[in-house]
């Protein structure tokens, strides 16, 4: 998948298909995990299906993640943690987010190979789905879109 990005990013700017844009996603992995496979894959298809993706990278602290939803006026936080032992930081930053303000006005989304959609519930994370897919629909979701599809 690593190799296969920027491939992709190409030949979405070589078609220039005018996309709406949907709104803006900030994503990264959580402090203490370097996993990047499913979070890049997630971007990928976050920015194909029209948001403005902020990928903040791995190993990413919850102040960064709270600074660039309020620099980026995004309306979606993507968290990933693919160790069970990196999934307390999620909540770690959903509590920064409520700290900050900015938790009513910040849909946020939770995947990983290490969560589950009981525990995105218990974290009060808006939504999980275990899927790169699953997780550009329930981004859609959130902000109202059809994701470009109509009818």
């Amino acid at each position: 998948m690593l190799a296969a990005t920027p491939a992709l990013e190409q030949e979405i700017d070589r078609r220039g298909v005018e996309k709406q844009n949907l709104g803006t996603v900030v994503i990264g992995t959580v402090k203490g995990d370097i996993h990047n496979i499913g979070k890049s894959m997630v971007a990928t298809l976050l920015t194909a299906e029209g948001f403005d993706v902020r990928d903040l990278g791995v190993d990413v602290p919850a102040a960064t993640f709270v600074q660039a939803v309020r620099g980026h006026g995004a309306e979606v936080l993507a968290l990933s943690a693919l160790m069970t032992t990196t999934a307390p930081q999620l909540r770690k930053v959903i509590e920064l987010l409520k700290a900050e303000g900015l938790r009513e006005s910040t849909k946020v989304m939770v995947g990983g190979g290490g969560i589950t959609g009981a525990f995105a519930e218990s974290i009060e994370a808006d939504g999980y789905d275990p899927t790169a897919p699953g997780a550009v629909r329930l981004a859609v979701s959130f902000v109202g879109g059809d994701g470009g599809r109509s009818g």
